[in-house]
């Protein structure tokens, strides 16, 4: 799969497939472990580790700012999926890693937006 994944740059955004996000929540999480996160954030070091290599296993020019800012935006919607998780009338399905609610409780929350 590495060499026949191609993910191409669109101007200047980096495109993140599946298998690039999870490769870099794997390699973030050993950083981790080994103590390379010091506060809310990882070292630079970190981002230049996953840069490389996401380079190197989906042949594509990752850079460290394209891993801080896929890991930023990873963030965002972890939140956003809290937020609705903790909802009353929202769930959570393991097997599909999505969140569940009925049509009523749907439609009343994007009326409420």
């Amino acid at each position: 799969m590495s060499s026949t994944l191609n993910a191409k740059c669109k101007g200047k955004n980096f495109t993140w497939y599946k298998p690039m996000s999870h490769t870099l929540l794997k390699i973030l999480a050993e950083e981790a472990l080994k103590g390379s996160k010091h506060s809310s954030t990882f070292n630079a070091k970190s981002f230049i580790k996953v840069a490389t290599e996401i380079s190197q296993k989906f042949n594509v020019q990752c850079e460290p700012k394209h891993v801080d800012n896929h890991l930023k935006t990873m963030k965002k919607e972890w939140r956003i999926i809290t937020k609705l998780k903790n909802k009353s009338g929202f769930g959570w399905d393991d097997c599909l890693e999505m969140i569940t609610v009925s049509k009523d409780v749907y439609d009343e929350e994007v009326m409420v937006r």
